[in-house]
């Protein structure tokens, strides 16, 4: 019978994993459908077939919903699969299409989490202050990327950060693919360029 233990725990994690991520994808769903603030726990109880409990149990509220979507957020749009496809590259114009290329998946993947934790932001404080700490973390990581370009040699616009940061907002990308019709292979293949224009004088 001891032995049959660590499969038993398996599959109980494997269960819980599963019942994360329906509660997640339904409150993804709902809150595109209805919005943030006029979706209750409760409907997203039952469009994920769990109590409402359950979700108390796991996420303590409705803005720990959101906060788990932006969790999943990083995963879905690939970002780990890039960073470590980054930590090879010495080229500097590589390395500012890799950021190009991380846009162009947060947006195109999961443009709808963004929207989401912008509108909980503005009838929520707990939720806008996970919206800093994303923009937070957004922004170390074009700072890594421009630190390794400089400290290759490459000469580069002191505020090249803040230029980047700006290239890369939700405004610039809903400017030319949501209001302008831009492809998302366009969007990339321009903010690669212009970020190489921009960072390196190029």
């Amino acid at each position: 019978m001891p032995s049959d233990l660590p499969g038993i725990v398996r599959l109980r994690d494997r269960r819980e994993a599963l019942t994360l991520r329906a509660i997640l994808d339904a409150a993804r769903g709902l809150f595109a459908e209805r919005g943030y603030a006029r979706t209750p726990i409760r409907l997203i109880a039952q469009e994920a077939g769990v109590a409402p409990q359950t979700i108390y149990a796991h996420f303590g509220s409705k803005a720990g919903v959101l906060t788990g979507l932006v969790d999943l957020l990083d995963d879905e749009a690939g970002i780990p699969d890039l960073m470590t496809a980054s930590e090879g590259m010495t080229d500097s114009g590589e390395l500012l299409g890799m950021l190009a290329k991380a846009s162009r998946q947060v947006r195109e993947r999961c443009g709808d989490i963004v929207t989401i934790l912008a509108s909980g932001a503005a009838v929520d404080p707990d939720i806008a202050a996970t919206q800093n700490e994303a923009g937070r973390r957004h922004r170390l990581g074009v700072e890594m990327i421009i630190d390794r370009i400089r400290t290759s040699g490459h000469a580069i616009d002191p505020r090249a950060a803040d230029i980047a940061v700006a290239l890369l907002s939700a405004g610039v990308h809903d400017s030319l693919v949501a209001d302008a019709g831009w492809s998302y292979d366009d969007y990339e293949a321009w903010l690669k360029h212009t970020l190489a224009a921009a960072v390196l004088g190029e």
